[in-house]
């Protein structure tokens, strides 16, 4: 390849600028290959595009096939490439070449798991946010972004078929989990450690991105505890996989909750609300729990790299 490591040596900001370019070109691509596959869809007319795009909420199979560009386009497709620019070797680059170790994989999907009740609290937690007043403009522009994101999300996932409900694991699980993993673990984390040697900074740096990019600011605080979670999976086993697993644990779990109980609110509130309230107890079990699967994870690392943790 022509540019094969053409940006290996260059400085944090030169490949900070290289990252979002390229971030900002898959998003045009995924934006492009979407409006052809509308068009398609309902017709070669500009006004049929249009009228479509701006009521895409009510079709819920156009949404699941944009979602599926955009993971494309703008996270698998980007984090090669810039790989391939920042290296000499996207493999090593991104760590897709590490071996993983079985029992790795089942620490990591259990610690994902028992996580689940702490990760519910921190979310009841994030809702009580509440801004000043001066700042009720940003607050009511976030809450708008909210309740968008929220239908938007509740539409593609509502599965009448089992088929739509493998299509959204698919888009949501693998692919996303795969994606966002390369994007953030992969690529960003690599280009901080230009300037930044505490790889803790590194990941929480990270991790604020990571979550601020969802555009999900009611739910910024868990987002950001397993973003940063992932990266220290990437930091301690060295191999991309397995944040990429535990990103398609954690999101394979709340998508067969969704699928359950799509049709009985009630039921999918009180069950995301385990953990908060009278069942509180459980998020301190949930997360000591959690602190010793993550520990034991880190010295099986260790003790697989040759040395003690």
């Amino acid at each position: 390849m022509l540019l094969k490591g053409a940006f290996k040596d260059s400085s944090f900001f030169i490949q900070l600028l290289m990252f979002f370019s390229v971030l900002a070109m898959g998003m045009i691509g995924a934006i492009f290959i979407s409006s052809i596959f509308i068009l398609f869809r309902f017709g070669f007319s500009p006004e049929t595009l249009m009228q479509v795009q701006q009521n895409l909420i009510d079709y819920p199979d156009l949404i699941r096939g944009v979602q599926f560009f955009q993971v494309i386009g703008v996270f698998i497709f980007p984090a090669i490439i810039c790989g391939r620019l920042f290296s000499d070797n996207y493999k090593s680059y991104l760590k897709i070449d590490v071996p993983v170790a079985p029992s790795t994989i089942i620490l990591t999907i259990v610690s994902i798991l028992v996580a689940v009740p702490f990760l519910n609290l921190t979310y009841v937690i994030n809702q009580q946010m509440v801004f000043p007043e001066w700042l009720k403009g940003l607050e009511e522009w976030m809450i708008t972004m909210e309740e968008s994101n929220a239908l938007a999300l509740e539409k593609m996932l509502y599965a009448d078929t089992i088929w739509i409900f493998f299509i959204n694991i698919v888009i949501t699980c693998i692919l996303a989990g795969i994606g966002e993993e390369f994007i953030f673990r992969g690529v960003l984390q690599n280009i901080f450690g230009k300037v930044l040697k505490n790889p803790h900074i590194i990941i929480w740096s990270a991790a604020i991105i990571f979550s601020t990019i969802h555009l999900q600011f009611y739910g910024f605080i868990p987002r950001l505890l397993l973003g940063a979670y992932f990266g220290y999976l990437l930091l301690y086993t060295g191999t991309i996989w397995i944040p990429v697993i535990g990103h398609f644990t954690h999101n394979l779990f709340h998508l067969i909750i969704n699928y359950i109980y799509q049709d009985s609110p009630k039921m999918f509130d009180e069950t995301a609300a385990i953990g908060s309230g009278q069942t509180g107890w459980l998020s301190v079990v949930s997360f000591a729990l959690f602190v010793f699967l993550f520990w034991q994870i880190k010295k099986r690392a260790a003790l697989s790299k040759g040395f003690s943790s």
